[in-house]
């Protein structure tokens, strides 16, 4: 749901010190995109 998401966005934030914009959170619907998104703004 999307309070989960919310809190999967901030985790990831916080554990890979980048900033998701709300824009980007709302195109991450998978695990794959996340990692993605995560390897692709490191």
């Amino acid at each position: 749901d999307s309070l989960d998401l919310v809190e999967l966005i901030m985790e990831l934030e916080d554990q890979f010190g980048i900033k998701i914009s709300d824009e980007d959170a709302q195109k991450i619907q998978t695990v794959g995109q996340a990692v993605d998104y995560v390897a692709s703004h490191q």
